[in-house]
């Protein structure tokens, strides 16, 4: 007996549609309904504007996004749901945005009464915040940049809080952005802002930050945290650039002031964690914290999954106005 989904593709750039699929029922496997859906901005942007790298797989931790990123692409891996079983167990899914479909028990986390669906649609990008900070090292009371304020640089920068940084400059372009991280106690600044540069060197004493963070996904940003940072201080790259090529100067900070570049990717702990932590322990963390930061706030918008390209082509074009969309079924 077969059971019709229905599956948002990637089907060219600048182009999603929804389609249809019949599904059986596979041995080991339980079918989840899904509630709410929550669009990555960074990840799928890159899909949907033609610009990931040609033949990567998609990625290779994820037995549902096995494959090459190619077209017609189904991709997306934020799907909070129901099992469709006795009990009615509420679960995340590392899945496409899909309605309907058949997971993996082990493959799914299961959502305690006190994390909401909305809470739930962060549990990626909250993870991908924490390997940040793990990544970061920063330590009580050191200065900390943080470049890109979208929703993985405000939980980024809601986790150094708690973590006792000194100082949290934050650079954004967008006035919302900049505002939801003043609540946070940042200290949010505009790229336009004039001396921007000689700004963050007079908040941090004229050393720079101790470390940097850009999740701006911006070769300008990259360069801004750089040209800042203090003596043998550390800046965290967690933007992903798919196909774009990235410039930068590196003839004069970066080279005098040996400074270290660092690549962070939420499918790898780091190894000098190894011995302590793993992707499990991670996201349980990540899991437990969902009530306490209630990121639920930061949903700006919400289409039904048959209005996906309005979504997209809302995030592509004013990006000043949402922060995250969630898709239901």
């Amino acid at each position: 007996m077969s059971t019709d989904a229905r599956a948002l593709f990637f089907v060219r750039p600048g182009m999603v549609e929804v389609r249809h699929e019949a599904l059986a029922a596979e041995a080991g496997k339980v079918l989840v309904r899904s509630r709410l859906m929550g669009i990555s901005h960074g990840t799928e942007l890159l899909a949907f504007r033609g610009e990931l790298p040609a033949g990567l797989e998609a990625d290779a931790s994820l037995k549902s996004l096995a494959g090459r990123l190619e077209y017609p692409l189904k991709y997306g891996y934020i799907n909070c749901g129901v099992m469709d079983a006795p009990g009615g167990q509420r679960v995340f899914a590392f899945y496409p945005h899909q309605d309907l479909f058949y997971a993996d028990p082990g493959e799914l986390v299961a959502l305690p009464p006190e994390v909401s669906d909305e809470q739930a649609v962060f549990l990626p990008n909250l993870e991908t915040a924490l390997g940040i900070v793990h990544d970061a090292g920063v330590r009580l009371g050191e200065c900390v940049l943080v470049v890109g304020l979208g929703v993985v640089g405000l939980l980024t920068s809601a986790l150094l809080l708690r973590s006792g940084v000194g100082e949290l400059i934050a650079v954004e372009p967008h006035a919302l952005r900049r505002e939801l991280a003043s609540r946070l106690g940042c200290r949010a600044l505009s790229p336009e802002e004039p001396r921007l540069r000689e700004r963050i060197a007079e908040l941090t004493g004229g050393r720079g930050p101790d470390a940097a963070i850009n999740v701006s996904g911006a070769e300008a940003g990259l360069q801004l945290a750089l040209d800042t940072l203090c003596f043998e201080g550390t800046l965290v790259e967690a933007s992903w650039y798919g196909a774009r090529r990235v410039s930068l100067e590196l003839g004069a900070a970066f080279h005098r002031r040996r400074l270290r570049l660092v690549s962070s990717q939420v499918s790898h702990v780091a190894s000098a964690l190894g011995p302590r932590w793993d992707k499990r322990r991670r996201l349980e963390l990540a899991l437990g914290l969902l009530p306490v930061l209630d990121p639920s706030r930061y949903i700006t918008h919400r289409f039904p999954l048959q209005r996906a390209q309005e979504a997209y082509e809302l995030i592509d074009r004013h990006p000043e106005r949402v922060l995250q969309v969630v898709l239901e079924p």
